[in-house]
């Protein structure tokens, strides 16, 4: 594991605990999400960080579990280290369109937000699988 994702994996699980309570009291995060976070950082990578962050904030009434949950917690790590300033009604995929159209953010800036967003999606990886429920 990497100093960058053993460093950021205490929020992270924290964070995951808090976002999926209702599913770990049950019977644990259901196995959906573990195909959810794979699909997340290959996205990131090969598309670009605000097409996968609008992929996984759109709401798909015919999925099993709720993909907003993975880029919720990406949104609120980036917030609450300092990476963004948003409200929290606002999707981060159009915060950052926003932010690098309008030269608020360097395209620098939102390289390094991405490489920070795939070593988030590394630990989010860790902590799912922490919680996924038992078959």
């Amino acid at each position: 594991m990497s100093r960058r994702v053993e460093k950021y994996f205490p929020d992270i699980l924290k964070m995951t605990k808090e976002e999926f309570r209702e599913d770990i009291n049950k019977n644990g995060i259901p196995s959906e999400y573990k195909g959810y976070i794979s699909t997340f950082g290959a996205m990131v990578i090969q598309n670009g960080l605000i097409p996968a962050l609008a992929y996984f904030e759109k709401t798909d009434a015919n999925e099993k579990g709720n993909r907003k949950k993975i880029a919720n917690i990406v949104k609120e790590f980036l917030k609450v280290k300092g990476d963004i300033r948003i409200d929290d009604k606002k999707k981060l995929c159009q915060y950052l369109a926003d932010e690098v159209q309008t030269k608020r953010m360097s395209k620098d800036k939102l390289r390094e937000i991405e490489n920070k967003v795939i070593d988030i999606s590394i630990a989010l990886k860790l902590a799912l699988r922490t919680f996924l429920e038992e078959k």
